[in-house]
């Protein structure tokens, strides 16, 4: 008895941690890190850790055995570092990296790994897997496993896994070459969290007080019947498990689920980011938010415009979301394959927001080509172009795809167009002798060549507010 005793007590003595603070992780640098967890109620936590080893930080667990304490971080470091948690009993976290970490998140675009899906490939993977152990002291991801909830959840499952061939193959593509393109450009480790579900909606990822404050209970019913994943089920099991780990900013990739919403898919992700920041004690909105222009696909009708109205709403979303960017896809799409392969360009895309918004880099424009203004004369449409410090391509009077053109009766015909002018492009059909409205890749899949010298594709754009004309 007194033995069964002595191991009872030694088993509930033991701490517990959440399953995102482990061995291999990557710890925000220059920051005040929280750690929390379980432990015998009343008992005295204490942490040390290898880069201040003089220092011990202690609490005491509460009444539930829960504690929570924050440690200081140092500059990031490739030299593996540790952390000693006791209560008496001690665990001892190792390999662990300093630098910057990015939550991401999203649907099947953003889950889709680096080794592809069945008869659905990444571009390049082989490479990449190849060569992951080169990246071992550089990038390390957590994946959020699969989980639903209606109420917010204490703890999440997966583990910190260290860049290999093996665990590469695994990783979310597009995280991966975000991770792969920063860490090599700013010399830190990277660490990723990835939570992801394939096949979701943005409800699902809200919490439910914000939902509630943006429609009906009826209307909330009615939207849970849309997916199989029901609103705030993942935000309280795969969101809130992880909000207090310290991180840079996040990234995001969905929209393809919500493709009937560009109504208010722009106030959603709005009051969702805004949710995030406030759950990981943002408040000014320091952490940037970026995320990806959903790709062109057939969507059911490669001729409908249901897809460019949707794109309208992700831009929106920039002047409605502080601190934000978007990566651009109209060039990567794929008409009969809602995965486009093309991953290395789109993580290539974010990194190169985060280089320029937040790490400060120069010497590039992440943004992608906007029209400035237009004036129709003669038969043509002359368009002035934002965001072309260099001018846009293809250049020297090689065709520009993707463009139509109509007149007053709303009927749109396929328009040549050409760079004519250091920001100036000219559109005009033989079809159209009076036209008044143009448009670009305004169509499910309609993916055109216009982008800035910096290969950052324009997003699809109009002239005109014609939404029931295709």
């Amino acid at each position: 008895m007194i033995a069964a005793a002595l191991i009872s007590f030694n088993a509930a003595a033991r701490i517990e941690l959440p399953h995102i603070l482990g061995s291999n992780m990557v710890l925000q640098r220059n920051s005040e890190v929280k750690l929390w967890g379980k432990a015998t109620p009343g008992a005295k936590v204490v942490v040390s850790v290898s880069w201040e080893k003089l220092r011990r930080t202690s609490t005491t667990a509460d009444d539930n055995g829960r504690w929570q304490l924050t440690i200081d971080t140092p500059a990031a470091t490739f030299e593996p570092q540790t952390i000693t948690i006791s209560d008496g009993e001690q665990i001892k976290l190792r390999n662990i990296l300093i630098g910057d970490v990015w939550i991401t998140s999203g649907q099947s675009n953003m889950e889709m790994p680096v080794k592809g899906y069945q008869w659905q490939p990444t571009e390049g993977a082989l490479e990449y897997i190849m060569q992951g152990g080169k990246y071992a002291d550089r990038i390390r991801m957590f994946t959020v496993g699969k989980e639903r909830s209606q109420q917010r959840a204490e703890d999440c499952k997966g583990e910190w896994q260290v860049a290999s061939s093996a665990s590469v193959a695994e990783m979310s593509a597009t995280a991966y070459f975000f991770a792969l393109n920063l860490a090599n450009a700013i010399d830190v480790p990277i660490g990723i969290v990835t939570a992801n579900w394939g096949g979701t909606r943005i409800e699902s990822w809200m919490a439910m007080e914000d939902l509630e404050a943006m429609f009906s209970k009826e209307q909330i019913a009615a939207k849970a019947e849309l997916n199989f994943v029901k609103p705030a089920e993942l935000y309280c099991a795969m969101i809130a498990p992880i909000s207090r780990f310290a991180a840079k900013g996040f990234l995001w990739y969905q929209g393809c689920s919500n493709l009937d919403d560009n109504d208010h898919y722009d106030d959603m992700m709005a009051r969702m980011v805004e949710r995030w920041r406030k759950d990981w004690g943002d408040e000014k909105a320091a952490m940037p938010f970026y995320y990806v222009m959903i790709a062109p696909h057939s969507y059911g009708d490669s001729q409908n415009i249901s897809y460019p109205l949707f794109v309208e709403c992700q831009e929106r979303a920039l002047s409605k979301i502080p601190n934000s960017g978007m990566a651009p896809t109209t060039d990567i799409g794929e008409e009969h394959c809602i995965h486009p392969p093309k991953k290395y360009e789109v993580g290539q895309r974010l990194a190169a927001q985060a280089l320029a918004k937040t790490y400060g880099q120069t010497g590039f424009n992440p943004n992608h080509p906007q029209v400035g203004g237009y004036v129709i004369k003669d038969g043509q449409a002359k368009l002035t172009l934002n965001n072309c410090e260099l001018g846009p391509t293809p250049w020297y009077g090689g065709p520009i795809t993707g463009f139509e053109i109509a007149g007053a009766d709303k009927v749109f015909h396929k328009a040549n167009a050409s760079v004519t002018g250091f920001h100036e492009i000219t559109v005009w059909s033989d079809a159209v002798p009076q036209p008044v409205a143009v448009r670009y890749s305004f169509r499910n899949f309609a993916p055109g060549n216009l982008k800035s010298v910096f290969g950052i594709p324009a997003i699809p754009f109009r002239t005109d507010d014609w939404n029931d004309v295709r």
